[in-house]
């Protein structure tokens, strides 16, 4: 019965999108990555160069999660992917974890949009195979060979995937769908696609829920060493906090900066065990790298509290922890291409050369993550700041800002400036939370709660302030047991 019901309300369903459509938008069941229950795809040709309206036409997909009521609410939520360069369709993962409440009542939206995932997707290789291969002069050279033969293969004039243009498309699908009024929500990057997109369609922009802020301030990735440094020094203070973890790694900041100053600059070469192969093989590990490796595990908590045990086995020029980590975070399906069309257009462009430049006062990341876009956007072709970044972005929207405490490259302070754009908003800090709250603990319902009454009346976040840190692993054996910060 329950799975006559299901497929009777995807017929029914089919049938009010197609008919609300007033232009062609096929759909179809069909069933997206890492996500189980059949949802419906659809597809929407649009030209690669809008404003020309003329050329190349590239296919944007899309999926829809619908309600799981009959009677749903007509203004669904539409998911804004993070990057940037990651495709909607990729968060299916995050649907059951962060937006089950949300979906009872109301369709869930994820389009892959122009450049990246399924639609038209500009996708490049990278060096990251041959990262512990190379010195970052050697690697720095080869990625620009990568990326100018990625140009020479792409068909498409990657000038043309600017985020503002991007979200064009996406209104006009999400129009073409017949939905009058939607729901945004933005994840890391997302947040600055739903910025740009409430103030290009104010109109039909009912609530936001902005998820790790990258306002217009944060000019990617200018603050990764400030950012991650200080969540670098509140793991450090955390395990002197903890009797075991303190116990195991007396001395443990000092440890990781003694570290950091042994590299020299051609790297240190090691021998590890391939965490994929299982075979043995010699690495040449930069300081950079190790840098970026270290930021890259910042991202998530649970894994950050393996961070003492990558130290202690640093100090005697092993580095297994390391890269088995790093192999755990697999393919982050980034477009690349994508990516760059988008970060050298519109923030490298505002990092003036003395930023660039200012070598005092830096943390351990220091201009590592710099330096990789810097490289990367000397060969990559640009436009012009579009327009929208000179206008006067701010929004009355009703807006739920969610900032992780120990985010590394995007925490509460971010939030706050984007407090200045989004001026009917409420700023969440989620405690001993990394990057992404969604999924932790109490924030599904806070954005229940949010988007079912449209409004910030009554949203209290102190059920945020229970959520706990992961425990320290002190050796291989596992974790010791686990600090609260009030």
């Amino acid at each position: 019965m329950k799975l006559y019901f299901i497929l009777a309300v995807l017929t029914l369903l089919t049938s009010q999108y197609l008919a609300a459509s007033n232009q062609s938008i096929d759909l179809k069941r069909c069933h997206i990555e890492n996500y189980a229950q059949e949802v419906f795809c659809g597809s929407h040709s649009v030209y690669e160069d809008r404003r020309s309206a003329s050329g190349r036409k590239i296919t944007i997909n899309f999926a829809i999660i619908p309600s799981v009521t009959e009677a749903k609410e007509l203004d669904p939520l539409v998911l804004l992917a993070g990057g940037p360069g990651q495709g909607g369709m990729s968060m299916g993962p995050f649907i059951k974890i962060a937006f089950s409440e949300i979906n009872e009542t109301r369709d869930i939206v994820l389009i892959d949009q122009r450049g990246m995932g399924t639609s038209h997707p500009l996708k490049c290789e990278t060096p990251e195979a041959t990262n512990f291969t190379m010195t970052d002069t050697e690697q720095a050279e080869y990625s620009r060979k990568l990326l100018l033969e990625c140009l020479t293969s792409l068909d498409a004039d990657v000038t043309k995937y600017n985020q503002d243009i991007a979200n064009e498309d996406i209104h006009e699908i999400l129009i073409g769908l017949g939905y009058d009024k939607v729901n945004l929500y933005g994840v890391s990057w997302g947040t600055r696609s739903a910025l740009l997109y409430a103030n290009q369609f104010p109109d039909q922009v009912r609530t936001v829920i902005m998820d790790g802020n990258a306002p217009l301030d944060n000019r990617v990735p200018l603050f990764a060493d400030q950012d991650s440094d200080k969540a670098m020094k509140a793991l450090f203070n955390d395990c002197r906090e903890n009797v075991d973890c303190h116990k195991a790694f007396p001395s443990l900041e000092q440890d990781f900066n003694d570290i950091l100053a042994s590299f020299p600059e051609a790297g240190k070469a090691a021998t590890i065990i391939d965490p994929t192969t299982g075979k043995s093989e010699d690495i040449l590990l930069s300081k950079s790298n190790f840098a970026n490796s270290i930021l890259a595990i910042l991202y998530v908590p649970e894994f950050s509290r393996l961070i003492p045990l990558v130290i202690e086995q640093a100090k005697d020029n092993s580095y297994q922890t390391l890269l088995g980590l790093s192999a755990a975070f697999g393919d982050p399906g980034i477009a690349i291409g994508a990516q760059l069309s988008i970060l050298c257009s519109e923030d490298l462009p505002r990092i003036t050369e003395s930023e660039f430049n200012q070598d005092t006062d830096k943390g351990f990341l220091g201009n590592a993550f710099l330096n990789i876009f810097k490289n990367s956007c000397s060969v990559w072709p640009k436009v012009p700041l579009p327009a929208i970044y000179n206008q006067n972005l701010t929004s009355n929207i009703p807006t739920l800002l969610l900032s992780g405490e120990i985010d590394p490259v995007t925490p509460p302070r971010w939030g706050d400036k984007m407090a200045k754009y989004m001026t009917n908003s409420l700023h969440l800090i989620a405690a001993n939370t990394g990057h992404n709250v969604a999924p932790k603990g109490c924030a599904s319902k806070l954005m229940a709660q949010f988007i079912n009454q449209g409004n910030l009346k009554d949203i209290d976040g102190s059920c945020l302030d229970k959520l706990k840190r992961p425990s320290f692993f002190i050796d291989a054996s596992g974790p010791v047991r686990s600090i609260t910060h009030d």
